[in-house]
């Protein structure tokens, strides 16, 4: 059965495509419920996934900057976001504020069946179909957030507890909650333009192709003509689907991917010195890996080293669980 699972546990796994390689609870009970914790995690913060689940997060305490696409949202204490199923989002704290949040996934067929049911066509795919509905904030400016922020931290319970009937209870909440989203959707919120919305689906397929060449070869000398080439774009269109899909340049990605790979090896402890771990990960200059390293990681290498070794524990348990968008780790998150 479904578990709560701690931040240990919420680390993003993710195929070439980005997509979320974790089962959220099975087939029978499709729900799960995540307690993120940006402390506990390595990275600080949670990597760009997209997955076939629905997903809500809701703020416990401190501040989160949730980015959906082109698009970012700081959310506080008892704010709370719907993101759509198969939409890109990452989260990370703000400045060195701890946060800790709840994630809730779940399949829509566990509220409606699977098929097109008549119950899918008339409550499921004003939300599910709806290309342009890829987010709803729940941020207390409207009178009914306040009752399905409720049913959220409801369910969030019912799964810690586990009393007996929850699965029923979770089910119950969550259609109230479904149904408060149905109710106050405005033409403003439910849809925006359409040109938009396809030039968005058309970055992030070009943009998830340009990550996986990138991935491949991002230990080569690769320049942003290759990457560019790669998706048969101009240089120029290729930094503008970057920037409109994950709010980062194509430079900026392939050099968070370079040190969150040098952070693996040092984490799988390989003994290489400084210079063949930055050699090893496309850089020719030990100096310009350093700068880069504790930029993005707050900490020198030898620093990082020290403190795996420190926290060995800590470290096995963060390599034992699942992540998302690649077999390997994605670093690409706002930072």
């Amino acid at each position: 059965m479904n578990k709560v699972l701690d931040a240990a546990n919420s680390i993003v796994h993710v195929n070439e495509e980005l997509k979320e390689l974790k089962e959220h609870g099975d087939l029978e009970y499709p729900v799960g419920t995540y307690l993120v914790n940006f402390d506990a995690l390595y990275t600080g913060f949670v990597r760009w996934h997209w997955h076939d689940e629905m997903e809500i997060s809701l703020v416990k305490s401190g501040r989160a900057k949730f980015m959906i696409n082109d698009e970012s949202f700081i959310l506080s204490e008892g704010q709370a976001i719907f993101i759509n199923h198969n939409v890109l989002h990452s989260a990370y704290p703000i400045q060195d504020e701890n946060c800790v949040y709840i994630s809730i996934v779940f399949q829509p067929f566990f509220l409606f069946g699977h098929g097109q049911t008549n119950l899918a066509a008339t409550y499921l795919n004003p939300i599910a179909s709806n290309p342009d509905l890829r987010y709803m904030i729940l941020d207390g400016t409207k009178k009914f957030h306040k009752d399905a922020i409720a049913r959220l931290a409801e369910v969030f319970s019912l799964n810690l507890q586990k009393s007996f009937g929850y699965e029923l209870h979770t089910r119950s909440a969550l259609s109230s909650f479904w149904l408060l989203l149905l109710e106050h959707l405005e033409p403003s919120e439910a849809f925006s333009i359409q040109e938009k919305s396809a030039q968005l689906t058309l970055d992030e397929a070009r943009t998830k192709k340009a990550i996986l060449f990138i991935q491949k070869h991002y230990s080569d000398t690769i320049s942003l003509d290759d990457i560019a080439f790669s998706i048969h774009v101009s240089k120029g269109e290729c930094c503008r689907c970057f920037k409109r899909s994950i709010q980062l340049t194509p430079f900026e990605y392939l050099m968070k991917y370079r040190i969150f790979m040098a952070a693996g090896l040092i984490r799988e402890n390989k003994g290489l010195s400084i210079a063949a771990l930055a050699s090893s990960v496309g850089f020719n200059s030990s100096s310009y890996f350093n700068k880069l390293f504790k930029k993005y990681m707050n900490c020198t290498p030898t620093e990082y080293r020290m403190n795996v070794k420190k926290n060995t524990h800590q470290t096995a348990d963060y390599n034992g669980h699942d992540l998302s968008w690649d077999n390997i780790h994605l670093f690409i998150g706002a930072m």
